[in-house]
C-alpha cells in the first residue's frame, strides 16, 4: 500500500486512534490490531516503525507487542526495542529471560471491532476511518 494513498492514511488514522486507546498497563499483540483493522501484521508493524518523535512521544506505542510478547534476537539489537522493554517494565511488565514478555504481568486488549470488513481502497478522502 503506497504511503501516499488514501487507503493508508485511513489505514494509518485508525491504527494510531485504536493504539491512543490502549490503556495503561495493558497490550494488544501487533496480529491482533491488524485483524481488528482488516490489514496484513506487516503494515500494522510498517506504521508503527515509522512514527515521529512526536507520534512517538505522544502514542502509547511501546504496548503494541509481538506474538506472545517474544522479541526476536534481531529486535533485542534495536534501540527503539529497549525503550520499548523500559516503557513496559515501567508500566508494571515483567520479562522472563529479558526478551519475552511475562503474558501473566499485562492485561491483553482488545480493540473494537469496527473495522473488521473495512476494505481500505474502497474508502473516499472525505469518509472517515
Amino acid at each position: 500500500m503506497p504511503e501516499g494513498s488514501i487507503a493508508y492514511a485511513n489505514m494509518r488514522r485508525a491504527l494510531l486512534g485504536y493504539v491512543g486507546d490502549i490503556p495503561f498497563g495493558s497490550v494488544v499483540e501487533v496480529s491482533t490490531l491488524a485483524e481488528a483493522l482488516n490489514i496484513p501484521a506487516r503494515h500494522v508493524a510498517h506504521i508503527l516503525s515509522r512514527l515521529g518523535d512526536d507520534e512517538a512521544e505522544l502514542l502509547p506505542w511501546p504496548r503494541v507487542i509481538p506474538r506472545r510478547g517474544a522479541f526476536t534476537k534481531a529486535q533485542m539489537n534495536r534501540p527503539r526495542t529497549m525503550r520499548q522493554i523500559a516503557h513496559l517494565q515501567e508500566e508494571g511488565a515483567a520479562f522472563l529471560d529479558g526478551a519475552r514478555l511475562d503474558m501473566a504481568s499485562v492485561t491483553c486488549w482488545q480493540p473494537p471491532d469496527t473495522h473488521r470488513s473495512t476494505f481500505w481502497a474502497d474508502l473516499d478522502e472525505d469518509q472517515p476511518a
